[in-house]
């Protein structure tokens, strides 16, 4: 069984819950490359990122959030094992230990999905 503080590291982030969550439906999955400003960006300083990622910095072009996917979330996930992740060809696909995770996975996808259950739990994919 995966530790509990990977599993609730994994799930503390809406992007990383919805990768994970896509996974469940289908095992192979397709991140966008990098393009333009976003490309540039992630070559520049890291302390230029850092302001990006934290708001502190606006850059027009730039697409935060598939930046902090390309280099964090899933970084995090595949050190985690939950995925495989292929940069080259922006290729995601369940790791070694994505059955580990899978049942919490399943559970919020059901209380997701389930119309009568309202609180916590129907907003996992945000």
């Amino acid at each position: 069984m995966a530790e509990a503080d990977d599993i609730f590291d994994a799930l503390a982030d809406g992007q990383r819950r919805r990768l994970l969550l896509d996974l469940l439906d289908c095992d192979l999955q397709r991140v966008a490359d990098l393009s333009g400003t976003s490309r540039e960006l992630t070559n520049a300083h890291d302390a230029l990122l850092e302001q990006v990622f934290s708001g502190q910095l606006e850059i027009a072009g730039v697409d935060v959030e598939l930046i902090q996917k390309h280099h964090v979330h899933l970084p995090k996930l595949a050190e985690y094992g939950f995925i495989e992740w292929n940069p080259e060809n922006g290729l995601v696909t369940r790791g070694p230990r994505f059955d580990e995770i899978k049942p919490v996975l399943e559970r919020m996808e059901n209380q997701r999905t389930d119309r009568s259950v309202t609180g916590p739990f129907t907003a996992f994919r945000e």
